[in-house]
């Protein structure tokens, strides 16, 4: 098999991070490519797997994040 893709595109398809060419070439791809396709139903067998939990952070770790962001976009802003 010839790589034509990258395990970072897969994950990205896997979690619908990828722009709507890039998930139409993606599908092409994995329609094309049976051992590909192997590979991202791996992927998708593996996230099944992981736990169901939900992460709630305290309001000081939001604002903090927020805080950063704000002071990183006047320094691009600069």
């Amino acid at each position: 098999m010839e790589e034509t893709y990258t395990y970072d595109a897969l994950v990205q398809f896997l979690y619908h991070e990828l722009s709507a060419q890039e998930v139409a070439e993606m599908t092409t791809s994995l329609e094309d490519d049976i051992e590909m396709l192997t590979v991202f139903q791996s992927l998708v067998s593996a996230k099944a797997q992981f736990p169901k939990v939900q992460f709630s952070p305290s309001s000081g770790v939001l604002n903090n994040i927020m805080q950063y962001s704000a002071k990183t976009m006047l320094e691009v802003q600069s």
